[in-house]
């Protein structure tokens, strides 16, 4: 446990495990404990680095709208006081947009991408649709905190998954109400998106670069996996058919092995230009 210091803030962050370093950065409105489905595995082969991005968990709180590059000169701060180098780094929805901001500020920062449920920004992007925001922001007079927290996390996971693995959900709001996220600092996260686009700079990544998505994505539209699959040279898919954003969670096992193989061994474990399904 320790923090980072850039420009008056303090950057919250964990190691866990030895190996290759591999930073994780997390969504909208979520804390290094977004990874809870992914360290105990991950941590076996890899250094894991993970961080609360600056206004949710031990993190400072934004002070005003932000944007990814600011997200992304946070995440460059926690390298620096581990002292690394270079590192793989694994990016999930929001965490994604950082992780592409991220290796255009400092390309030879960056040995490889894993890029998930997330977009390019630009014209070609869809953004969140109408209906998934006004269901996560939208009030509903006498509803208790968890269950605010359950109804809004189920616009991010498939149909049936929260009756059939409820101790997964409750574990997740569990972890929610113990480390919440203001509604202010939400909502400047979210306009952090707002003018991203890094169609220009994927276009130039020279590192390898692994893409996974749920195909029946009510968060980040799976079409926008397709649009960086066409845009980044070194780029490998994985798609979950009829799986939502929270793909990475609900099918754990399955989204480690791939983020193995690919860091593990690049080259051969899932090759630039591969699409495999996990169904």
């Amino acid at each position: 446990m320790a923090v980072a210091r850039r420009n008056e803030a303090e950057i919250y962050y964990e190691v866990r495990g030895s190996g290759p370093p591999l930073l994780l950065v997390e969504g909208l409105g979520y804390g290094l404990w977004m990874w809870r489905a992914q360290a105990p595995a991950l941590e076996k082969s890899f250094r894991l680095i993970l961080f609360d991005n600056r206004g949710v968990g031990r993190s400072t709180p934004l002070p005003g709208p932000y944007n990814a590059a600011e997200f992304a000169r946070d995440a460059l701060a926690v390298l620096d006081a581990e002292g690394i180098d270079r590192s793989a780094v694994l990016g999930a929805s929001m965490g994604g947009a950082i992780a592409q901001a991220l290796a255009a500020l400092a390309p030879e920062r960056v040995s490889a991408l894993v890029l998930s449920c997330t977009l390019p920004g630009g014209p070609g992007s869809k953004p969140m649709p109408p209906e998934t925001f006004a269901e996560v922001t939208r009030p509903v007079p006498g509803e208790s905190e968890p269950d605010r927290l359950r109804r809004t996390m189920g616009v991010a996971m498939t149909p049936g998954f929260p009756r059939e693995r409820p101790e997964v959900v409750d574990a997740i709001v569990a972890d929610r109400l113990q480390s919440p996220t203001d509604p202010t600092q939400w909502m400047y996260q979210a306009m952090s998106l707002r003018d991203f686009d890094a169609t220009a700079s994927d276009a130039r990544l020279s590192c390898p670069v692994l893409l996974t998505t749920g195909t029946a994505d009510r968060v980040v539209p799976w079409t926008n996996s397709l649009l960086l699959y066409k845009l980044i040279p070194k780029t490998s898919l994985v798609l979950f058919r009829g799986q939502n954003h929270l793909h990475l969670l609900e099918r754990a096992a399955e989204f480690n092995d791939a983020v193995t193989r690919f860091l593990a061994t690049p080259s051969n474990g899932i090759p630039p230009g591969q699409v495999e399904e996990v169904g």
